[in-house]
């Protein structure tokens, strides 16, 4: 019947909710939905500021103190604070970096320089960093590495196995991994072997650690004209050239200078005495000359060469005017990653 009908269709009609309040109702944080998780922010439990775990005072006597401590930091302290500041705020890289550390002439610094800044690298701005020893003359790098990590294979050993590593993992047997982070890649200890490595064969290695490390520091024997040197001027993404301030050391490396031409070089002045000021300025300026604008002087340090000669190095064990250098050749390469 007509009434019962429009009565059926009213009570279906009763039935139904209202779509905007079905709607109010999902919705979080609404009336009649699910409540919001509760928050509990940071500042909430600690309102105010902490340096180191320790509530920062703000009254006129603790803004006295701190003015007072920054006038009694010494100008070097301020210099190493900010040189840190720099080094930390480094973007990350977007590839491999390939780094050839170089000099026409023996027993300047190369190896040193080369575990210095993969070091640093290593340990200041975290990078996957290894260190290859190509010196084809029985090089030393990896004798810079403690005894009890330091690893027996050597590059060619890693070259002949490589199809067998597809993990960090499995890479472990072949490198030496120093506490600072760096990996030490060693050169083979017979020279025949090392006589078979060619351009080619180091091409392929640093590809195949290129699935591994973000840096490859290639520390390379004496001369600049052999053929594994010139692949790796060639290959190189930054050059850090290595002299001590002699004159004669420096005349030698300056004539060699022409075939180093590179967009990206850092010049390493090693074991700089502290009576050579006008030596090392007149040097510097005319590796100024060459286009090689960032320098960095090492000062000679007795017990930097014991750390290394024992394999006990630690950075901030050196003095201040040690690290310092050390801190700003790193950041001088760190600048030109890319």
């Amino acid at each position: 019947m007509p009434g019962e009908e429009a009565d059926k269709i009213s009570g279906v009609a009763a039935e139904q909710p209202d779509p905007e309040g079905r709607a109010r109702a999902e919705q979080p944080g609404r009336a009649g939905g699910a409540p919001r998780r509760p928050s509990l922010r940071r500042s909430e439990v600690y309102p105010r500021p902490l340096i180191d775990g320790r509530q920062l005072r703000d009254t006129p006597l603790s803004r006295l103190r701190r003015r007072l401590a920054g006038l009694l930091t010494s100008a070097r302290e301020r210099e190493e604070a900010a040189l840190e500041g720099r080094l930390r705020s480094q973007p990350g890289v977007t590839r491999t970096n390939t780094i050839a550390t170089i000099s026409p002439k023996g027993g300047v610094g190369k190896t040193t320089s080369t575990f210095l800044l993969g070091s640093l690298l290593a340990g200041h701005l975290k990078l996957r960093a290894i260190a290859v020893d190509a010196n084809p003359d029985f090089g030393t790098l990896a004798a810079l590495a403690p005894e009890g990590l330091r690893v027996e294979r050597s590059l060619a050993d890693l070259i002949a196995e490589c199809e067998r590593v597809h993990s960090p993992a499995e890479l472990r047997p072949y490198v030496s991994q120093l506490p600072t982070g760096l990996h030490v890649l060693a050169a083979p200890e017979h020279a025949e072997v090392m006589a078979e490595m060619t351009p080619r064969l180091y091409g392929e290695l640093l590809a195949f650690l290129g699935q591994f490390y973000e840096v490859v520091l290639l520390d390379l024997g004496t001369g600049i004209t052999d053929p594994i040197a010139r692949f790796a001027v060639e290959r190189a993404d930054q050059l850090v050239v290595v002299t001590t301030p002699e004159w004669i050391t420096a005349a030698n490396v300056l004539g060699a200078l022409r075939h180093l031409r590179h967009d990206h070089a850092t010049l390493v002045l090693n074991q700089v005495r502290e009576r050579g000021a006008a030596e090392l300025k007149a040097v510097e300026d005319r590796f100024r000359e060459q286009r090689l604008h960032r320098r960095v002087a090492l000062p000679y340090d007795e017990r930097l060469r014991t750390m290394l000669d024992s394999g006990t190095y630690t950075l901030e064990a050196l003095e201040r005017r040690i690290r310092l250098p050390v801190k700003q050749l790193g950041l001088a390469v760190a600048e030109q990653l890319v």
